[in-house]
């Protein structure tokens, strides 16, 4: 093998590709090719590690206590844990006839401190690995816009008045600033009066030009840090269908960030469809508005956007899709006594392409559910017709069961928490996760209230709540080998159930109210319930899993329906695989502490 196939042989390698040219130069030439019989100890407790070895072909075994714990292939690299701490516990053994590369440790040490991002790659815990080798795939992809903050973009000037200042006095300020907004301060209040503002009152309602600005002062506003991001500057955008948000730095305004000039960063039209939806004016416009999200969803994951992100802007267009349609077919009347709520993934916020609806209506106890049913009818075939398919479990608000009042949901939720059957820690699950979408909030929030309250120190209901997250088994084998059926293995059984059952049982337990998954398990480390570098290996261990599962989605969808949660591990390449088997070990280790923390053991 000649210096540049080494060199190219090295660079296919994580973490080597973080590598200088320079460094990758100097760790070609520090190695030497070298052989191996089958059943040679390289490594031992008695016999510490001179080299970090990388494999040309064959394979190597690590032994704990004489137990096989992890086999070790072609382009697997081992052992810098023993190289870095001067020691080891494992034993490492060659298990088929070994040709690798050798770099000297003091060649490895040089390495390490010259790159801390190669550094940081052996120093760090599971969950960092996980992070510093996503790093490497969003790093390559990942557009400027995601990685900007507020304060990268333009902002305009900000114009700021007294609330007693006359408007001409104002108009001049904001003309002397050169911007086209101006920021009315009422004490510790800012309002806002814009253009369309001023039109509105002087034009139509012959406000008198002099008079103070302060009553025409729209309030209250939407701000961000200057050092948020871009991104979450472009979903208040997409959320609140505003065009303009003040940007604030030590709880002072700094300057105002611009819709279009956010647009002008950012070259997609996801601002373009919420307004599409917004202004659309029949179901047809609409449904038109709802059929571009798939599009939206291939660009930013081109781009590197991680899932939670894309997740969460495609599910704020969606709520948009459920209001609207929910105001275009429910009477005033009936729509302002009532709650529409969407459930489980979508309430969780982690539902992109279009899977089954999950929905439901609250309804006040002073009004007639029956008068809700044709509404309810033509409001789950009009989002079938959307491209949101029919639920097979049938819980959606055209049936009789997810369509009634807030007293008779009471009643359910009784006999879910004292005498569950079938289904009903299923229904409680995706109830618990549900999000308003229209209507009247204080519903939900009644019911809610509720499942907390009567959960208490109910310890045995909550551990057979939990031990769902156990149901299905990790597809991972003792030697860290993925375990797949025709190369093929469901990550959403195998990771992402576990993850986000085992989650919402610990909120439940301790009364979270958030519903998205990372948001839970931030919220559980703020309570000490998880380890801030456990919670963080759980968060990194689920966006791979969302990332690989979105991916190969990608790949077969057709039009925006999805089929199943399958994986075909012939799809991946080597970073990917090792990405997914480390968080399967993530996934093993949270299921036991679920065991543990819920006494699981217990329950039959």
């Amino acid at each position: 093998m000649s210096l540049h196939d080494q060199e190219t042989f090295l660079k296919s390698i994580h973490p080597f590709d973080l590598l200088t040219p320079r460094e990758l130069t100097k760790a070609v030439n520090s190695m030497d090719i070298a052989y191996y019989q089958k059943d040679t100890t390289l490594i031992s407790p008695e016999n510490s590690s001179e080299f970090l070895y990388i494999i040309v072909k064959g394979e190597v075994g690590e032994y704990h206590n004489d137990e096989l714990v992890k086999v070790y292939n072609k382009s697997n690299t081992f052992d810098a844990d023993s190289l870095i701490y001067d020691k080891t516990e494992e034993s490492f053994i060659v298990l088929e006839e070994l040709i690798c590369f050798e770099m000297k440790k003091k060649d490895f040490k040089s390495l390490i401190d010259s790159n801390a991002t190669f550094k940081n790659f052996y120093i760090n815990d599971l969950a960092n690995k996980i992070q510093s080798a996503k790093q490497k795939e969003y790093t390559t992809q990942m557009s400027s816009f995601m990685i900007a903050r507020v304060s990268d973009s333009y902002l305009h000037a900000p114009c700021i008045v007294d609330t007693n200042t006359s408007i001409m006095d104002a108009l001049q300020q904001m003309e002397e600033i050169k911007t086209n907004c101006i920021l009315v301060q009422n004490k510790d209040t800012l309002g806002i009066v814009t253009d369309s503002i001023l039109r509105h009152h002087i034009l139509y309602n012959n406000y008198d030009k002099f008079a103070p600005i302060g009553p025409i002062a729209r309030s209250p506003i939407i701000c961000i840090e200057h050092d948020d991001f871009l991104f979450n500057a472009l979903l208040s955008f997409t959320k609140n269908s505003i065009k303009r948000i003040v940007v604030k730095k030590d709880n002072k305004v700094i300057g105002i960030l611009e819709q279009l000039d956010l647009l002008s960063y950012f070259a997609n039209h996801t601002y373009i469809v919420a307004v599409q939806i917004k202004k659309a004016n029949s179901i047809e416009e609409l449904k038109l508005a709802s059929h571009d999200f798939i599009n939206i969803i291939k660009k930013l994951h081109a781009k590197g956007t991680k899932v939670e992100y894309i997740s969460k802007l495609i599910s704020e267009l969606n709520e948009k899709i459920y209001e609207k349609l929910y105001e275009m077919i429910v009477p005033k009347e009936l729509a302002q006594n009532a709650c529409l709520i969407v459930m489980g993934s979508e309430g969780r916020k982690e539902q992109m392409l279009k899977t089954d609806q999950d929905n439901a209506l609250i309804i006040s106890n002073d009004s007639d559910t029956e008068e809700y049913e044709k509404y309810m009818q033509k409001f789950t075939t009009t989002l079938i017709d959307f491209g949101f398919p029919k639920c097979e479990g049938n819980i959606m608000v055209s049936n009789k069961y997810w369509r009634k009042n807030i007293q008779d949901y009471k009643n359910e939720i009784d006999r879910w928490l004292e005498a569950p059957s079938g289904d009903d820690y299923m229904y409680l699950a995706i109830f618990f996760d549900s999000i308003v979408v229209a209507g009247k909030p204080e519903l939900l929030k009644e019911l809610k209230d509720m499942i907390y309250e009567r959960v208490k120190d109910r310890s045995v209901f909550m551990a057979n709540f939990a031990k769902a997250a156990l149901l299905f088994e990790t597809p991972i084998g003792m030697f860290t080998n993925l375990i797949s059926k025709d190369d093929q293995l469901d990550i959403k059984k195998g990771g992402i159930f576990p993850i986000v059952q085992g989650i919402r049982s610990l909120s439940l337990e301790n009364g979270i109210t958030e519903t998205n998954t990372n948001s839970r398990i931030r919220e559980l480390k703020k309570l000490k319930i998880l380890d801030p570098s456990f919670a963080g290996a759980i968060e990194e261990a689920f966006d791979t899993l969302l990332n690989l599962r979105l991916q190969e989605r990608l790949r077969n969808v057709v039009h925006e329906e999805i089929t199943n949660n399958m994986i075909c591990i012939t799809n991946l390449n080597l970073l990917e695989a090792e990405l997914l088997k480390d968080s399967f070990k993530i996934v093993n280790k949270f299921k036991s502490f679920l065991s543990h923390h819920f006494k699981l053991t217990m329950v039959q």
